[in-house]
């Protein structure tokens, strides 16, 4: 009898400690190197894992693995993680199988504590930031910060789309902020010297870009519509690829006719690409007179993959409008751009095609800065339906 009690009173114990943990707060790491790690906060319960990044809450699905490990997967990417659950750790890989690129991931059961130092810099606002500084092929982009006390949010906007919603901290004149959507981890750690900010961008653990900015209220970026043109004599966007389930669409079909149509250059891999899915949605519901399509570029190494990532985006998003695929096993803009002849060069994924009722080209919008640029995305969002409104109009 006594013996029944401690084994029952173990399985209670166990059990207990098996659904807190389920339950619980972790902070998690991506190792970039021996000594960058890029941390992110989730709640894992159950067959849910929640990150949060700032304002966004990022969804990962437990998934079936044919081994021991725990295998959660993101609703829209091809990108995995693969771990062990060792109660109060875990201790894994992020996969993508298709970049032949892994991740080392580990997390610490409880939250991100930060002591509240009083002493700190407000770098609130908006910086003029350039990437590779030091290098010929350097890049011009925004960082906007948001701060309350030592604690901050932002993203950085570039001229093919942003980083997403990125949150950390200040400590003295030091800052970090980072994120990870299911694909996308970015780490941030700078500097400041009164209006000088000098820094590195972590991004995984395949790609490192050391950075200068300045402070600039005035700072713009390119105009996203100046930035992409059709090939001289070509007035209409002309594409013939088959959609995911092998029929062959083009822009002669008779849906396309005597509607505004809205053309999209994209990749399940893009994280930009997501966003302006999502709002691309959102359009066709709202506006009955337009008409969308997708083309994907996609680095699946094979075309069942490719078809496989394709339907993944197109049920969990909940689009009902044609998504082609016109290249698998590599998203090279070159190779693109050569399957669009109608385009003179493919610069940013994704990249809009808007076209009047005569189907004849009036707009293109390259890349894409969506919700984590606050105000940019409202001003966006606002002229771009404006001039939809315009083109049925006429």
């Amino acid at each position: 009898m006594i013996r029944l009690l401690i084994l029952l009173l173990l399985l209670n114990f166990y059990s207990c400690i098996e659904k807190d943990i389920k339950e619980s707060n972790f902070v998690g790491y991506l190792v970039a190197n021996d000594s960058i790690k890029i941390p992110f906060d989730f709640v894992f319960k159950d067959s849910l894992i929640t990150i949060s990044n700032s304002k966004e809450n990022i969804k990962l699905i437990r998934s079936v693995d044919k081994h021991d490990s725990i295998k959660f997967v993101s609703p829209y990417f091809e990108d995995y993680l693969l771990f062990h659950d060792y109660f109060d750790s875990l201790s894994g890989y992020l996969h993508n199988k298709s970049l032949d690129r892994k991740v080392k991931f580990f997390a610490l059961r409880g939250e991100n504590k930060v002591v509240n130092h009083e002493n700190f810099l407000l770098i609130e606002g908006k910086w003029k930031i350039i990437f590779n500084y030091d290098k010929s092929e350097s890049r011009e982009s925004e960082m906007i910060i948001s701060q309350n006390k030592n604690k901050i949010q932002g993203t950085f906007r570039t001229e093919t789309g942003d980083y997403g919603f990125m949150q950390g901290f200040v400590d003295k004149n030091k800052f970090n902020l980072s994120n990870f959507n299911g694909y996308r981890a970015n780490l941030v750690e700078a500097k400041v010297y009164t209006d000088t900010i000098f820094g590195v961008l972590y991004q995984g653990n395949h790609n490192v870009k050391k950075f200068i900015g300045f402070r600039d209220d005035s700072f713009n970026l390119p105009d996203p519509y100046a930035l992409t043109s059709m090939t001289p004599g070509y007035e209409k966007f002309l594409f013939s690829f088959r959609d995911i389930e092998g029929k062959i669409v083009d822009n002669f079909d008779k849906k396309f006719l005597n509607k505004v149509n809205i053309i999209q250059i994209m990749g399940t891999w893009c994280p930009n690409c997501l966003d302006e899915s999502i709002y691309l949605k959102s359009i066709k519901e709202k506006y009955k007179d337009v008409v969308i399509v997708s083309i994907a570029f996609e680095f699946a190494k094979s075309k069942e993959q490719a078809i496989e990532n394709l339907i993944k985006l197109k049920k969990n998003i909940g689009i009902d409008y044609d998504i082609l695929l016109a290249q698998y096993g590599s998203s090279d803009k070159i190779d693109a751009a050569n399957k669009l002849k109608s385009i003179d060069t493919l610069i940013s994924y994704p990249t809009l095609f808007i076209t009047d009722k005569n189907l004849k080209v009036r707009r293109i919008h390259t890349g894409f800065n969506g919700p984590a640029t606050g105000e940019k995305y409202t001003q966006f969002k606002r002229d771009f339906e404006n001039f939809l409104t315009q083109l049925i109009n006429e």
